[in-house]
């Protein structure tokens, strides 16, 4: 039987989500990678991930993209990420 940790976001992510930066983007922010770089990690466009920064609705299947390319587990991106996820 294997129990999970569950995954805790740096302080420095919190205060930055607290802040009202959207939890992509702080997160990237605090690897120090550019938009350039998750894009191309997650097979996105530079465009859809600013939108998703923004806050704006995307596709299934950007929420497992984005968190392997940010090396998260997905469950990091559910409630507290802020994210709309288009139905």
């Amino acid at each position: 039987m294997s129990t999970a940790t569950p995954f805790a976001l740096p302080e420095a992510v919190l205060n930055a989500i607290s802040q009202g930066t959207n939890l992509i983007r702080a997160y990237r922010e605090y690897l120090g990678y550019s938009i350039d770089h998750i894009a191309i990690t997650s097979g996105l466009t530079v465009e859809e991930v600013e939108c998703v920064e923004a806050g704006h609705r995307f596709d299934k299947g950007y929420r497992s993209r984005l968190a392997h390319a940010l090396g998260l587990p997905e469950t990091a991106l559910d409630d507290a990420s802020g994210i709309a996820e288009a139905a």
